[in-house]
């Protein structure tokens, strides 16, 4: 496993929040949120709040599809120092496991708690598994 560091900035999203682990509620969340905006021309984000136990299924938000995305909560996802590796390969194969990549992750490196992680989906085979930390 390829891993690397990366500083992100402030992302601005729209979202669906779910209540509960992501192997338990990240489906029903992406779910609500595709029924409202397109996978086509839009970044979805997968971000998990260890200290709210909060998942939530999330959109960018840009310039075309900013009318789609009215009646969803906003908000943002932090930026800064992060770790990351990319998973590729069929989604299903995929989704199961970005659980345990965090878990290898965590053993690694020092969580900034403060923080959530982030799964970004580039695309329907390649998710990039992103840990936030401290310098």
């Amino acid at each position: 496993m390829l891993i690397q560091e990366k500083t992100i900035e402030d992302i601005p999203v729209a979202y669906v929040a779910k209540q509960g682990h992501p192997s338990a509620v990240a489906s029903k969340a992406f779910w609500e949120l595709e029924q409202k905006v397109s996978f086509k021309g839009n970044k979805f984000y997968g971000v998990f709040d260890e200290n709210k136990n909060e998942y939530r299924a999330c959109v960018a938000i840009n310039k075309t599809n900013q009318d789609a995305l009215s009646g969803l909560a906003h908000g943002t996802i932090s930026g800064g120092l992060y770790v990351y590796t990319v998973l590729k390969g069929e989604y299903n194969y995929i989704v199961r496991q970005v659980g345990p990549t965090f878990t290898t992750l965590t053993e690694k490196y020092t969580k900034d708690i403060s923080r959530p992680s982030i799964e970004f989906y580039t695309r329907h085979t390649e998710v990039i598994v992103m840990l936030p930390i401290n310098k």
